[in-house]
């Protein structure tokens, strides 16, 4: 699994999938999660197009490191596209990951940016992201996270899945430590005006999600120049109850961005 290196040392797992010409989109994750949680978007999105996904300082395979915060976070990012030779690329940021998308966009320029699930710091519902993240590292506690991350019709269609996401919560998601930094890197983030942020972005959110209501999404793709909004079904990991909409959506954006659109 190839690797990048962080400005401070810290190593960083990232993976490819597709050979594409078309220009590479990066997928950035939440606070706490795996890279398993793009599992739904790594390769389906993935043929014309190059498509990195990576783990955050402290998750999965990747170096613990030093501190955590958004601008540590970015030129991670940074470091990451750079190592793949993904640059400049379509962001799609999810919780955190919409916040270092956001602030990398800003400072450092993209093709378009995907935001799911994001908003700024002091609009996030704390105690619904909380019931997104076990209170101890056993399956139980694991468990008793999943129906904040999907809804009971999801649930219900397809046990065996929600025992393998046991499974891929366990073995690759944030240890608590690193996951608290995370997350408080999160709850710190103040974007910049948006009304700067004039690259084409797409805000999209699950109907059902704990941590983001639905409104606070909307303003920010009001508040996003070139911002559109779509509701997507689902809770915390809409993206992935919904993925075949949602992958759908995200590839026709990208395709308008890069015929001009």
């Amino acid at each position: 699994m190839p690797t990048a290196t962080a400005d401070d040392g810290t190593t960083l797992r990232y993976a490819v999938a597709g050979e594409g010409a078309d220009p590479p989109v990066a997928l950035v994750n939440d606070a706490g999660f795996g890279a398993w949680a793009w599992g739904w978007q790594h390769e389906p999105l993935a043929g014309r197009r190059r498509v990195v996904t990576y783990d955050h300082r402290g998750t999965g395979d990747s170096g613990a490191g030093g501190a955590t915060d958004i601008d540590t976070l970015v030129g991670d990012l940074s470091a990451v596209l750079a190592a793949a030779d993904a640059k400049p690329a379509h962001l799609v940021g999810f919780g955190l990951g919409g916040a270092v998308a956001m602030r990398y966009a800003r400072d450092r320029g993209v093709r378009s940016l995907a935001l799911v699930g994001t908003c700024a710091g002091d609009d996030i519902d704390e105690d619904g992201l909380g019931r997104c993240y076990p209170d101890g590292a056993d399956e139980a506690a694991v468990r008793a996270t999943l129906p904040a991350l999907f809804s009971d019709a999801f649930r219900d269609a397809d046990p065996s899945l929600l025992e393998r996401v046991v499974d891929w919560r366990r073995a690759e998601d944030a240890r608590p430590r690193a996951r608290r930094a995370q997350v408080d890197a999160w709850l710190d983030f103040e974007p910049e005006p948006l009304y700067e942020l004039t690259t084409p972005s797409f805000v999209l959110q699950g109907t059902g999600d704990p941590a983001v209501g639905r409104r606070t999404a909307e303003r920010l793709a009001e508040d996003l120049p070139r911002g559109r909004f779509e509701a997507i079904a689902g809770r915390r990991l809409a993206h992935v109850e919904s993925s075949r909409p949602v992958n759908d959506a995200l590839a026709a954006f990208f395709d308008e961005v890069d015929d001009g659109g």
